[in-house]
C-alpha cells in the first residue's frame, strides 16, 4: 500500500462487532508523507441503497 499510495477500504468483525476500515495515503504540499486509517465501528443491521 505504501509502495503504490492506493486506498485500502475492507470490512472486519472482531468479538460480534463490525467495523469499516479505510485507509488512504495522505500527502503534504504534493509530497506522499503516510497513510491515515479511519475505523469506524458499523451496526449489525444496516439498510443498503441504490441509487441512481
Amino acid at each position: 500500500m505504501i509502495q503504490k499510495q492506493e486506498k485500502n477500504i475492507y470490512t472486519i468483525e472482531k468479538k460480534g462487532v463490525k467495523k469499516l476500515i479505510y485507509q488512504a495515503p495522505w500527502y503534504h504540499r504534493g509530497a506522499f508523507a503516510g497513510l491515515v486509517e479511519l475505523s469506524l465501528e458499523l451496526p449489525a443491521v444496516m439498510p443498503h441503497f441504490i441509487r441512481g
